[in-house]
């Protein structure tokens, strides 16, 4: 039986080689594979999502743009001096001066890879916060954003407002996708992965009214439960409708693999907007 394609193969938006004077089509995508993984490793462990990246080239310049996603564990309204800040010993392991200095030293590697004589980053930061979300959703998961649940549901803040940019279509399923392996490889036995879903589920009925995506599907299988033997399981979600036949349609589609101390765990995400 023939294997299945990936939608966005059937669904090009553009064509990224459009020739050079100095690289060669699999030079090209080579070194635009190794731009985005760069990219991608500067913001793991923090609270920024890389939401899209867009790279070209003039001669023997390079601009890259990028749009992150800067998530708040803490309202807006908790107000905190500059001196205070300043006179901080430890900077947080969260925070965007801990990714600024790994772009800084991301462009030197680029620049060293593509022998190119100036690279130019534009960043396009989108702050998000807590009461950001509507008032009647973020009732709804009050349970979850109480100060004894913080330890337990520690994704609750940022995850809430993730995924309502993702309704408002100002996040896509790379996003979502990275959201999703951070905490089914990272949960243990006192955080389960079911109550990790079963708030997922919870945030996405809640913010139903205010969605704005044609649909979306989630689709986790392999060992992430302590059942017996280390069976897999299979969990599936989805809101609207995923037309994959109709090419016409804008579908992003996303597949990633992480592992867990039960084994791996591949997941899936579409999103029609």
């Amino acid at each position: 039986m023939a294997q299945k394609a990936h939608p966005n193969i059937l669904r090009p938006n553009c064509d990224l080689y459009k020739g050079s004077t100095y690289w060669n089509e699999p030079r090209f995508y080579y070194i635009i594979s190794t731009i985005n993984k760069l990219i991608e490793s500067c913001c793991l462990g923090t609270t920024h999502y890389l939401n899209k990246i867009t790279i070209n080239r003039h001669f023997g310049f390079i601009i890259i743009e990028i749009d992150l996603i800067h998530l708040h564990f803490r309202s807006k309204g908790r107000f905190i001096s500059r001196r205070f800040k300043e006179n901080k010993k430890k900077v947080k392991k969260q925070s965007w001066t801990v990714v600024a200095s790994r772009l800084h030293t991301a462009i030197k590697l680029i620049q060293k890879l593509s022998g190119s004589k100036k690279i130019t980053l534009k960043i396009n930061r989108l702050k998000s916060y807590t009461r950001s979300v509507p008032k009647p959703v973020r009732r709804q998961l009050m349970y979850f954003n109480k100060g004894f649940n913080r330890t337990r549901y520690d994704y609750a803040r940022y995850g809430m407002q993730l995924i309502y940019l993702l309704m408002l279509k100002k996040a896509n399923a790379l996003t979502l996708s990275r959201f999703l392996t951070q905490n089914i490889c990272s949960r243990q036995r006192r955080k389960r992965h079911y109550q990790f879903l079963a708030f997922i589920k919870q945030v996405f009925k809640a913010l139903e009214p205010y969605r704005k995506i044609t649909g979306l599907k989630i689709q986790i299988k392999g060992r992430f439960t302590h059942k017996a033997k280390g069976r897999s399981r299979s969990w599936k979600h989805q809101i609207g409708s995923i037309p994959l036949s109709q090419l016409d349609k804008n579908i992003q589609a996303q597949y990633v693999q992480t592992q867990t101390a039960y084994g791996s765990v591949g997941i899936k995400v579409w999103i029609c907007s």
